[in-house]
């Protein structure tokens, strides 16, 4: 998912454990992170951690793409399956809404049985037929968003997005029975960790009123999570408020602590950091520089380790920097930037430098992938050397894009100067953070920032949904390559983990070293800050989601 701030069932087929995290729900891993004494029920939580730089763009499940929304979207909704980090060695794909779920032998069909007694915040009933009438929604041609390529994997999905079908014919809804019976378009055996992810969201029936759906997340909308919405959204706030209608979650947990939450849209990380500093808000996100201080005074989430890469993308179909005759350049671009520098300058050397997109936790994962993520000047400019001496030159300066106001600045310069240093021109290209990534998603990238938090923790959320052509201009911003496809088609379609493994480790070769169409930067650790004198509890999960049903706070 990309990070807009700075996006007990194993698996039948034989899938380790390991490949079986999720991220739709959260997790009791942070530091500091268990009730103190005085910790009560109630209260409320002032958040200026999440929203910073600009208001989000979408909140509605079918829409959204970043990590910063999905927080709370993810309070708002549950879906059929969430993940168990309570042994973090053994993670678990468990039941949610879903009482139960079940492939068949080959992984091409999936049974979901729906649990009684599961209501949206209004009263209606949560049934098989709310987890169709949001999946027929979100593959409208006219109304999907940025993930709808993720129905390609049910039968059917890909022509419904077309045009050229009605209704997804691989889905049948059994109020009766209380199943969802969901057909493959090819085999896959980690459907049921996609399943509880956003996009796969239930929703009411008072979506069926709406004349237009873009207008759902801008009223009070009707979810099944542990809040729910008090009023709709402003550009300065959005307010939650605790859902009684819950039905609870695998933990046992059947109510959300808190009564309110109130996630404050900031200026930028420091404007949010001053805030909290002066008490107006309980959280705020960690900005550049000043980590350490961070630290030492408060309680915060770095020692989280995420599963999430900070990278830039290169759009291929672009003329200047795209294409096989700008391969060197592309070398020389990738091999010229410090990323040590920028670790030890921007992050405190808090973040991990990356050799790969796919960050260390995910199954399948292999070091030093990356033949050109090492910093070296002088293969750099031997690099650049032989592009211009191809006839190549820069009629303008490359362009390196961001979110502005929300952290970026900083590595960006650090870029630009390392590519001046060999002779390539560079310039920063600030976009409104609010709609940073759809212009993306439309063809704006050149060089573009793209952090990205795994949705579900597995080999195929980094190389299939950020990179495969069926992704194109919705979180890939300009790569396609048969063969990359190929190799990652067969890899999901792989029940043999080590045979899967190995696929998808060539397929991220030859985007990293055939064709260098990205620019691994660092993976991620927690960056939020919290005043540890009144929230009491404030766990973060391995992918960067807050449990805020299990946030708690001092009277």
């Amino acid at each position: 998912m990309n990070f807009n701030k700075r996006n007990s069932a194993l698996l039948a087929a034989g899938i380790s454990a390991a490949m079986i995290l999720s991220a739709c729900g959260g997790d009791d891993e942070t530091k500091d992170g268990d009730p103190g004494a005085e910790a009560e029920q109630g209260g409320e939580l002032v958040d200026l951690g999440t929203f910073v730089g600009d208001p989000p763009e979408h909140i509605d499940p079918a829409l959204n793409s970043t990590l910063d929304a999905y927080q709370v979207i993810n309070a708002l909704y549950d879906g059929l399956t969430d993940v168990s980090f309570e042994d973090p060695e053994n993670p678990e794909v468990v039941p949610l809404v879903a009482e139960s779920f079940e492939p068949n032998d080959d992984a091409t069909e999936w049974v979901f049985t729906i649990r009684d007694g599961v209501n949206f915040s209004d009263g209606e009933q949560v049934l098989p037929s709310s987890f169709s009438r949001a999946w027929e929604r979100a593959t409208d041609p006219e109304f999907a968003g940025d993930y709808s390529y993720l129905f390609n994997l049910v039968e059917g999905g890909a022509e419904k997005l077309d045009g050229s079908a009605d209704t997804i014919s691989g889905v049948t809804a059994d109020d009766d029975a209380m199943t969802l019976t969901v057909k493959m378009a090819a085999p896959y055996a980690n459907f049921d960790a996609v399943a509880g992810f956003q996009t796969f969201f239930p929703m009411p029936s008072a979506v069926d009123d709406l004349a237009d759906q873009s207008e759902w997340e801008n009223g009070v909308m009707i979810g099944n999570g542990p809040f729910k919405m008090a009023e709709p959204r402003t550009e300065q706030e959005i307010v939650l408020e605790r859902n009684d209608e819950w039905a609870g979650d695998f933990r046992g947990t059947e109510r959300a602590s808190l009564d309110k939450i109130t996630f404050g849209v900031s200026q930028d990380p420091d404007s949010a950091y001053n805030a909290f500093e002066a008490g107006e808000g309980d959280t705020a996100n960690i900005p550049p520089g000043r980590v350490t201080e961070a630290d030492e005074n408060y309680a915060t989430t770095l020692d989280v380790p995420i599963l999430g890469s900070y990278h830039f993308d290169i759009n291929d179909r672009d003329p200047a920097i795209g294409g096989p005759e700008n391969l060197d350049l592309r070398k020389a671009v990738s091999l010229a930037i410090d990323r040590d520098e920028i670790n030890e300058a921007v992050y405190d050397n808090t973040r991990t430098t990356s050799t790969g997109v796919t960050p260390e936790g995910i199954p399948g994962w292999k070091a030093d992938l990356c033949e050109y993520c090492g910093y070296d000047q002088e293969a750099a400019q031997e690099a650049f050397d032989a592009w211009t001496a191809a006839g190549n030159s820069q009629a303008e300066p490359l362009r390196i894009q961001f979110n502005a106001g929300a952290g970026h600045e900083d590595v960006v310069q650090i870029m630009i100067d390392n590519l001046s240093a060999v002779g390539i021109q560079a310039v920063a290209e600030p976009f409104p953070s609010e709609t940073y990534f759809s212009q993306l998603a439309e063809g704006a990238c050149q060089i573009c920032r793209s952090g990205w938090f795994a949705d579900y923790p597995t080999y195929d959320n980094f190389m299939y949904d950020l990179f495969h052509t069926d992704s194109l201009n919705g979180n890939n911003y300009g790569y396609s390559n048969p063969e990359f496809d190929q190799l990652v088609d067969e890899a999901k379609s792989e029940t043999d983990t080590e045979k899967a493994a190995e696929l998808y480790n060539q397929a991220e070769q030859i985007l990293l070293n055939d064709d260098v169409e990205v620019l691994p930067i660092n993976w991620y650790r927690g960056d939020y800050v919290y005043n540890p004198d009144k929230v009491t509890n404030f766990p973060q999960s391995p992918v960067g989601i807050i449990a805020f049903e299990k946030v708690t706070v001092t009277s």
